[in-house]
């Protein structure tokens, strides 16, 4: 007997052990390709690469942009004489004397001012910190390795909660990278953009929110993260609305004779405190914006103009039926077809493993979440009706990934008078919860968490050596 304890005590021993290896040596070669390819001067992104480094810009000088600014003169420099752009040249030379915000592809504008200071201000900080111990070639990139560490901030925060989650050997390892895991993710991490901030909101949101409903102890940390997140962008907040879902149809449930199992007990007020730290934000930003407007947003946006409601219509039912994943893939990081058969291997892997990361995903949050809805659905009155909270956070997740489209559209088109898709790197913020709740969903089935353990670790470790 003493003989089987010790075994069984030594197995789960050695696969955290090679958890943590394999965790430090994916995690290290991220973080220095992350790094490389921000130091590298390649071409400012066509995903509004120019619009951030134009309020970069402006924040070093002590300015930030309004509606209606023009685009800055480092900018078009950059996009004229500098490191260009992939979507194209500026339409007049380096050298001559007309070029001007007139000579940008993009127009003359920067709607860089939607944005909220935070991490541009943040970014100076970190500008600081390089020019006082380095030279740095190129200001550009300085900021390309702010989002880069920004990026790693991530990783780092998604390894943490996956352990305090009580995530070990495959698990942990799921759990720290498939948040991560596409190019489409770690593509923030090599250029400038707010969104290099998104898993790292995510994580901290996540974390803390699952934690409140499973102790039913910490809401003020979901608040205090869901601040966080609210005061770098507006999208980083979408993974508090899926606790904020939790809330209403628990506390909708319980007045149906619904009991929570556990001791989380959600409160009207819980709800109005997230909701107001994510609309509080929106409304007074939105105000300073038209105080400081210079011209109309029909002006700014006549290239995406509302055409009539039928389209918007029709366009919110389309956001309905796409999965807007965050495990989609960019061509944006340059990877190449030299070097090793290995990373050879490892690099025509990027493209494809995504695909398989949503499918795996959505396909068991799906199989949960119906079955959470027919559990409610078939329980009779007689019968004990006790609710879950984890069964009822992964279907409001789900809910809240396939719905906050269709909502956004409508409001876009409701408050800024423009109708355009929405894109897939909104929802980077969902994805550390989404990958959480599937790998406790599967907690009992060790050969899912093996293969999304997998898939995550060989995306990651693609995509990391392709930008070495």
């Amino acid at each position: 007997m003493r003989r089987t304890t010790s075994h069984a005590r030594t197995r789960p021993d050695r696969g955290s052990r090679r958890a943590t290896v394999l965790l430090a040596l994916v995690l290290g070669a991220l973080a220095i390709g992350l790094f490389v390819r921000a130091g590298e001067g390649m071409p400012m992104s066509a995903i509004d690469e120019h619009v951030h480094l134009d309020t970069h810009v402006r924040v070093h000088d002590g300015e930030y942009p309004h509606r209606g600014s023009l685009m800055t003169m480092d900018l078009v420099r950059e996009w004229a004489c500098g490191v260009g752009h992939e979507a194209g040249a500026a339409m007049a030379p380096c050298d001559h004397p007309d070029l001007g915000p007139v000579s940008l592809p993009s127009g003359v504008h920067t709607t860089g001012y939607i944005h909220y200071p935070t991490y541009f201000v943040v970014g100076e900080a970190y500008r600081a910190v390089e020019e006082s111990v380095a030279d740095p070639d190129s200001w550009v990139d300085t900021y390309r390795r702010y989002a880069a560490l920004v990026t790693v901030a991530g990783l780092l925060a998604c390894l943490a909660a996956a352990w305090a989650l009580g995530l070990r050997g495959a698990g942990l390892v799921a759990g720290t990278l498939l948040p991560s895991a596409s190019a489409g993710i770690l593509l923030y991490g090599t250029i400038a953009n707010p969104q290099a901030a998104a898993v790292l909101a995510g994580a901290l949101i996540g974390w803390a929110g699952i934690r409140w409903m499973r102790t039913g102890r910490g809401f003020w940390w979901l608040a205090a993260a869901t601040v966080l997140a609210s005061a770098v962008a507006v999208t980083h907040t979408l993974p508090a609305g899926a606790f904020m879902l939790a809330i209403i149809v628990a506390l909708l449930l319980q007045r149906a004779g619904w009991s929570v199992a556990g001791d989380w007990r959600p409160r009207w007020w819980q709800l109005g405190v997230l909701t107001l730290v994510v609309v509080a934000p929106v409304l007074a930003y939105g105000r300073w914006i038209s105080s400081r407007a210079t011209i109309s947003n029909a002006e700014l946006y006549s290239f995406v103009a509302l055409d009539s409601w039928r389209t918007v219509a029709s366009g919110a039912l389309e956001e309905l039926f796409s999965i807007h994943s965050p495990w989609y893939v960019t061509g944006s990081l340059g990877i190449g077809e030299d070097g090793l058969l290995v990373q050879r291997f490892l690099r025509a892997s990027v493209n494809g493993l995504p695909l398989w990361v949503t499918i795996a995903v959505f396909a068991v949050l799906a199989v949960a979440s119906v079955r959470v809805v027919k559990r409610v659905a078939a329980t009779r009155a007689e019968e004990p009706r006790v609710l879950q909270p984890m069964q009822l956070l992964t279907a409001c997740t789900l809910a809240g990934v396939l719905v906050y489209p269709v909502l956004l559209r409508t409001s876009n088109a409701l408050n800024v008078g423009f109708d355009f898709p929405v894109v897939a790197r909104y929802s980077i913020g969902f994805a550390p919860l989404l990958a959480w709740l599937v790998l406790v969903a599967v907690q009992d089935r060790p050969l899912l968490t093996r293969g999304l353990a997998v898939l995550a670790t060989a995306t990651c470790l693609g995509l990391g050596l392709a930008t070495w």
